[in-house]
């Protein structure tokens, strides 16, 4: 298949930025590779015709956020119209106008995805689109189950929008084994067929040459989900670490989430935890590049595996540039850390233990080290990108 115009759904990419949107992007680069004549559009709500001036504006943004390059004059936003822009604390999709609002703005999206021959639909929802071709990334299936009316014509009317989705799409590409399993038993109509494993695109970390220091470092979207507090409890519960180490935690701080993120300003009044809140690209290589160790909890004392990490991008980041993962043994984090290449726990008093064991042992600390690289570089972006065209020549094998 040789599609001359690309589309890519992603929410709110203008105003977003995080582990969904990164895949995105590295997305869209693979596919500059893969077909080099085609045009690629990320299409997207846009509030305010200020808060989008062109294609070469729109690069440069990617390029900041996310470290990657772009040709304006083949890669570009396609800009959807939506309703009045976002006010400080407030997502900008609570902004949309209702439900008749959401409605119209869905099927600007859905309209606007017509004029592509191939179209990803990249966030999270079950949302049908228009292109010629169609491929949803499952991030995470939402559970129909639990969008059910209690009424029999509401019942109907879900059961209908299910198995529309259930057809909507050429192909269903889970982001791991963990969310390819939920995918199989939400949505039991889907041909198993269409579902083929893609691992998220990571792009290697720049190494920049800097010694390691003895830094422990948390890098992930600021929100509650994080449970960021468990994190700076485990570390002041150690004094060995709390005298050694220094903790250092880095992401985006969005709109929709400035309660927790006064939270956390208000839990580390302390200043004994580094804050980098919506810190650049080059900031967080920085940070991969000094730091010993990477931790990360999402999903502690969680049994909905919809609030587990579903894959773990960061952490796979993290472990291009050496620093050893202490992670939660749940989700998608437990396929990425194998033996030898990092710990993973089910306690905090777990996470505590393994990293006084790493940084009491620097040979461990090393060779550990050593294997996290190796073993994040079976997800690197030149992998992604073989697996992602098998994938579309599979699904596509006429070239139509």
């Amino acid at each position: 298949m040789q599609p001359r115009k690309i589309g890519l759904y992603i929410h709110e990419v203008l105003y977003n930025r995080g582990g969904t949107e990164a895949y995105t992007v590295r997305m869209a680069e693979a596919l500059s590779e893969i077909y080099p004549e085609s045009r690629i559009s990320f299409v997207s709500e846009c509030y305010a015709p200020s808060d989008f001036t062109g294609n070469a504006d729109f690069c440069a943004m990617m390029k900041e956020r996310y470290g990657v390059t772009f040709d304006s004059g083949r890669v570009g936003f396609k800009a959807v119209r939506a309703g009045s822009g976002p006010s400080a604390g407030q997502t900008a999709g609570a902004c949309a106008g209702g439900r008749l609002g959401k409605l119209l703005q869905k099927k600007r999206l859905q309209d606007a995805s017509r004029e592509f021959d191939l179209f990803f639909y990249c966030s999270r929802g079950y949302m049908g689109f228009r292109g010629r071709r169609n491929v949803a990334i499952i991030h995470f299936p939402m559970n129909p189950s639990t969008d059910r009316g209690t009424s029999l014509p509401a019942r109907l009317l879900r059961r209908q929008r299910d198995r529309r989705f259930a057809s909507s799409y050429d192909a269903y590409l889970p982001n791991s084994d963990f969310t390819g399993h939920y995918l199989r038993q939400y949505w039991p109509d889907i041909p198993t067929d269409r579902i083929q494993l893609l691992y998220p695109p990571i792009a290697p970390v720049p190494d920049l040459g800097l010694p390691k220091e003895k830094l422990i470092l948390v890098c992930s979207r600021i929100d509650a989900a994080k449970k960021l507090e468990l994190l700076i409890d485990s570390y002041r519960s150690s004094q060995f670490l709390h005298d050694n180490y220094q903790l250092a935690i880095a992401g985006n701080n969005a709109s929709d989430t400035v309660d927790y993120w006064e939270k956390i300003l208000a839990y580390t009044k302390a200043g004994d935890v580094d804050l980098y809140p919506n810190a650049s690209w080059d900031k967080i290589v920085e940070l991969y590049n000094r730091a010993q160790v990477f931790w990360h909890c999402k999903g502690y004392g969680e049994d909905d595996p919809y609030m587990m990490e579903h894959f773990g991008m960061t952490t796979v980041e993290a472990m291009g540039a050496g620093c050893v993962p202490v992670v939660i043994n749940k989700g998608g984090q437990a396929e990425i850390v194998t033996e030898g290449s990092g710990f993973k726990w089910d306690r905090p008093e777990e996470l505590v233990a393994r990293t006084e064991e790493l940084a009491r042992d620097p040979d461990m600390m090393a060779r550990m080290s050593q294997a996290a690289r190796r073993r994040a570089a079976s997800f690197y972006t030149g992998e992604f990108r073989e697996r992602l065209h098998a994938i579309l020549a599979e699904a596509f094998p006429d070239g139509n």
